[in-house]
């Protein structure tokens, strides 16, 4: 059985998944397959006839960096050219392009061709796995503040009760001068300022095991 190649294409475009669009020399879409009409948002009528490249890109500079690419490779992207594209409703939709200009075989210049790949998801999926990196980078940062923040505590804490056990048992002792008692007295308060500090720092960041 002999298979018409054009009804063949059209048949191949029409249940293909990737989305395909066509365009003249002059930027002007010709023809986009379904799955092009289903990302875009556009009736195919509407999408193969009154359409221009430009308002499927949101960028002015990405139709330009495509053709750049096509001119770089030779009549086709060597790598996937990443884009912005805008659908009819406007949604802004992150994209990659492989692209081929198409010719006759004189040579003349029919047109480009196009296929979209949809990156959504993956800019999705990279923004969660930044996001939980991010998060994880931030647990690890908190966990080392509260174990410097112990460790101060502890540093801290043991000196403090010292010294301030040792001042008690000073005032105890009878018959001190009273300008000693004025200064030990004060040294007292500013030690427990101290110690009250060094509380509050560990509160602050969740650990109480030395307030």
């Amino acid at each position: 059985m002999d298979f018409d190649p054009a009804v063949t294409l059209q048949a191949l475009l029409d249940v293909l998944p990737q989305p395909v669009l066509f365009a003249d020399p002059r930027g002007r879409v010709t023809f986009g397959n379904p799955a092009a009409c289903a990302l875009l948002g556009y009736p195919l009528l509407e999408l193969r006839t009154l359409l221009h490249v430009s308002d499927v890109y949101q960028r002015t500079e990405d139709p330009r960096r495509v053709l750049r690419a096509l001119k770089d490779g030779g009549g086709h992207t060597l790598q996937p050219v990443d884009v912005l594209l805008r659908t009819r409703s406007g949604e802004i939709i992150p994209a990659r392009v492989h692209a081929r200009l198409l010719s006759t075989p004189d040579g003349t210049l029919e047109g480009t061709l196009g296929v979209l790949e949809d990156q959504r998801e993956i800019v999705d999926l990279s923004k969660r796995l930044e996001d939980a990196s991010s998060q994880v980078v931030a647990s690890e940062k908190r966990a080392a503040v509260v174990a410097l923040a112990a460790k101060a505590a502890h540093d801290l804490s043991q000196p403090l009760m010292a010294a301030m056990g040792n001042i008690e048992l000073i005032l105890m002792q009878p018959e001190l001068d009273p300008a000693v008692v004025t200064r030990l007295d004060r040294t007292y308060e500013q030690l427990e300022r101290l110690r009250g500090i060094v509380a509050d720092f560990v509160r602050m960041t969740g650990n109480r095991s030395f307030t």
